[in-house]
């Protein structure tokens, strides 16, 4: 009787397990013989207020990209919109929205690296990134692994107190059609100019934005409980960076001569508010009678470049009694006859009752303790001129930047930091964020006010090596084949079989000289030759081949034991 082959035999559902695993391939572009091709795209972005009109061309928009002449205008809004405009708010923003962990800011200027689909994979590698930047010097900005690219220069060991800052005025998005602070507070004439000077390289060049006093010109920030924190006994510390005009004798901060008040209307039988505006003195003037947690000024003597010396006061009054302390007019002078009126940075720090000014980091002049009981007053503050006083105007280039209002006293590292403005190392903006790795979309942006990212064309336009890794999904399969001992025991090779006779029956040297049949020869029916195993197929239930496994080496099918295989593939 014909010995009738087994073919198939089913899987058993447990027998068949994946298993998934997260696979990361490193890429590497460079600046080098960089080609579009690749799928590699970099762009400068930079802001300008004017929409674009199509086919107007005298409107000032910044040059196009020489890379693929894509509009720089445009390509700053395109960031602006996927990331920054709605930074965290995760229905209007592509990614990274988790405000405790990440930075998100787009400023005048960026540069963006675009990686191509296949180059990334499903995602950028958290904490993958890095890259090397040279245009008029080197940096180094490295990804944190919650998408801020940061730069290893700048150490964030002794940087003040961020939870602790109760005011931070920065001026660095002004640039913007929709100012914040012209937003968020009452302003007048209020105009932006170039921050503070970076030192440590040729040229001198500023970074970020500064406000810049023109005459009459101020920012009135309302009263809040937080302001009453300013007595003898609180520890407190206001920071700002500060470039010096011409006026003899000028404010720059002031917590007196203005508030509100309620009063009833007479004819309109209801109670309103309204300004109370006081006459202030001159900012050396007495401050005996007027009471003020503090007022900030500064003044000047003599005339011509060789010859201006001046100083920083401050004033503090309880309303009967005042402190007036004053900077050194050393700590005025001009850092190079390139620099001017050279910005300088000035803190006034009350710790343990003892209240001083510190110039670039350094304690100046003198220093005094303020009048007991509470100084606090209702009045908001003012930066700019006085609305009412003895001097309301101030020079055309008298600037103010980066202001901060701490709750304690800062210790003289933070202080250090707070005044660092070196061109590589510099912490004036008291962060080490430079921009932003976008995971999902493969994008690198960077972005900041510090003008060593911004030199030239931009960080992708000049000399780069850029690292990271691609996240791909290795999906592994894998499956036990079951091969019992008395199933499989019967070659499948059409060698094995013949054509019978049809008048006899052929001895098994006959059976070895006739073609391929139906038959299986009796050799392997009697178990003389054995089997082996050199492949096995995988099926689905219609019986169509998926998959085929190939043995290394040939393996015989026993029939005392059964046999186990098992088959891995990934994809």
């Amino acid at each position: 009787m014909p010995v009738t082959p087994t073919v198939f035999r089913p899987i058993r559902s447990n027998d068949f397990q994946q298993r998934n695993f997260k696979a990361y391939k490193n890429y590497r572009i460079t600046s080098d013989n960089f080609i579009t091709s690749s799928g590699y795209v970099h762009h400068n972005a930079i802001y300008k207020s004017t929409p674009i009109h199509v086919g107007v061309n005298d409107l000032g928009y910044a040059e196009n990209n020489l890379l693929d002449n894509t509009n720089r205008h445009v390509i700053w809004h395109s960031l602006n919109h996927r990331y920054y405009e709605y930074p965290y708010d995760p229905a209007r923003s592509a990614e990274l929205t988790n405000i405790s962990e990440t930075n998100k800011h787009l400023y005048e200027s960026a540069s963006s690296l675009s990686l191509p689909y296949f180059e990334v994979g499903e995602r950028i590698k958290p904490g993958s990134v890095t890259g090397t930047f040279t245009h008029g010097s080197s940096y180094i900005l490295q990804d944190d692994t919650f998408g801020n690219l940061r730069d290893v220069a700048i150490s964030t060991s002794s940087f003040a107190s961020a939870s602790r800052n109760i005011l931070y005025m920065t001026f660095n998005k002004e640039f913007e059609s929709s100012s914040p602070v012209q937003t968020q507070y009452n302003t007048d004439n209020f105009i932006t100019s170039t921050g503070p000077i970076m030192l440590g390289t040729s040229g001198l060049p500023t970074s970020g934005q500064s406000f810049q006093n023109l005459g009459t010109s101020r920012i009135r920030i309302p009263h809040e409980s937080k302001f009453n924190r300013f007595n003898n006994t609180d520890d407190w510390t206001i920071s700002f960076w500060h470039n010096s005009g011409f006026g003899l004798s000028y404010p720059i901060i002031s917590k007196v001569g203005v508030g509100t008040e309620t009063y009833f209307d007479s004819i309109d039988k209801i109670v309103k508010t309204r300004d109370n505006v006081r006459f202030i003195p001159n900012i050396t003037g007495s401050y005996t009678n007027t009471r003020t947690p503090f007022v900030i000024g500064h003044s000047r003597i003599g005339s011509g470049a060789s010859n201006i010396s001046g100083s920083w006061h401050f004033q503090a009054s309880n309303g009967s009694t005042a402190l007036h302390i004053s900077s050194s007019g050393h700590d005025h002078q001009f850092l190079s006859s390139l620099t001017k009126h050279a910005w300088k940075h000035v803190c006034i720090r009350n710790s343990n009752s003892v209240c001083q000014i510190f110039v670039n980091g350094k304690p100046s002049g003198t220093s005094g303790s303020l009048p007991a009981g509470t100084t606090a007053n209702n009045d908001d503050i003012i930066i700019g001129s006085y609305i009412s006083g003895s001097q309301v105007y101030a020079a055309a280039d008298n600037k103010l930047a980066e202001l901060r209002m701490f709750d304690y006293a800062a210790s003289d590292i933070e202080i250090a930091s707070l005044s660092n403005r070196h061109y590589i190392s510099g912490s004036l903006f008291q962060t080490n964020t430079a921009g932003n790795v976008f995971y999902r979309n493969g994008e690198i942006v960077i972005s900041s006010p510090m003008s060593k990212y911004n030199t030239g064309s931009g960080a992708f336009g000049n000399t780069f090596d850029v690292t990271y890794k691609g996240t791909h999904t290795i999906y592994e399969n894998e499956v036990l084949i079951r091969v019992p001992k008395d199933q499989f025991n019967v070659s499948m090779n059409p060698s094995a079989t013949f054509i019978p006779a049809t008048n006899k029956i052929l001895s098994q040297a006959e059976e070895a000289n006739t073609l391929p049949g139906e038959l299986i020869k009796t050799m392997f029916v009697k178990g003389i030759a054995k089997p082996y195993i050199t492949t096995i197929g995988l099926y689905n239930d219609n019986a169509e081949l998926l998959a085929v496994s190939k043995l290394a080496q040939p393996i015989q099918k026993r029939n005392d034991i059964d046999t186990n295989f098992i088959v891995r593939w990934d994809y």
